[in-house]
């Protein structure tokens, strides 16, 4: 499928020029700014006294099986947040190919939609009880082709970046992904590393988070946020 892929891309890129259009939901774009949305250097940048209180949640369910995503802005004229929600699952050219967009079986599906005060504080207090501001793992890599959590955000105007890798103790013991997706509106079902069985269906795996094969791209926590390799 990755052959396929790089193909359709090479072709896609010759049609439209290679132009850069900025779009996330574009396949070549957004493969051209993933580390830059994943590490929230945007939340980043804007991040200080007075913003807003933004979240960022990237579920990495093996980046070519499921990717989700949900960005939350806080409301200030009401309690509660906006949310913007994301889904690529593993492209399916049964659906066929929307021309010019040669790569629309992998543009995902995005819902926007609103969380209400009260699952926007569960929300939060969840993610307080995960320590997603106290103790990170500096150093902790993240495989695309594994299952992590990873989450930044602008809170009361300090920027925070935290993940969480399976199969770990503290992946095991979140409890924000329950409140975040008691609130997905995408029609998606969540690929549960738990329940997906990831060892049978990619035997070159071993348990431990011990892998000898290669990933396509790391991802590591680092002392002042994400860094992409």
């Amino acid at each position: 499928m990755n052959r396929l892929i790089a193909a359709v891309l090479v072709v896609f890129v010759m049609l439209t020029g290679c132009e850069y259009s900025g779009s996330f939901d574009n396949p070549v774009s957004r493969n051209l700014s993933w580390f830059d949305y994943v590490g929230g250097r945007g939340l980043k940048e804007a991040c200080g006294a007075g913003a807003s209180d933004r979240l960022r949640f990237v579920y990495n369910g093996n980046y070519d099986e499921q990717i989700r995503t949900y960005d939350l802005r806080a409301l200030s004229q009401k309690p509660g947040a906006v949310v913007s929600a994301w889904v690529r699952s593993a492209g399916n050219l049964a659906n066929g190919v929307k021309f010019p967009n040669l790569l629309s079986p992998w543009d995902g599906d995005r819902v926007e939609g609103t969380m209400d005060r009260k699952a926007f504080a569960a929300l939060r207090a969840a993610l307080r009880e995960d320590q997603f501001s106290g103790y990170r793992p500096v150093g902790l890599q993240l495989p695309s082709n594994e299952y992590y959590w990873l989450v930044t955000g602008c809170l009361n105007g300090r920027f925070h970046s935290n993940a969480w890798l399976y199969p770990s103790e503290r992946f095991k013991t979140l409890k924000f992904p329950a409140k975040l997706l008691a609130g997905d509106h995408t029609g998606i079902k969540f690929r549960d590393p738990a329940t997906a069985k990831i060892y049978e269906d990619y035997p070159i795996k071993t348990r431990g988070g011990r892998n000898p094969s290669d990933p396509s791209f790391l991802i590591e926590l680092g002392a002042n946020g994400i860094v992409g390799q």
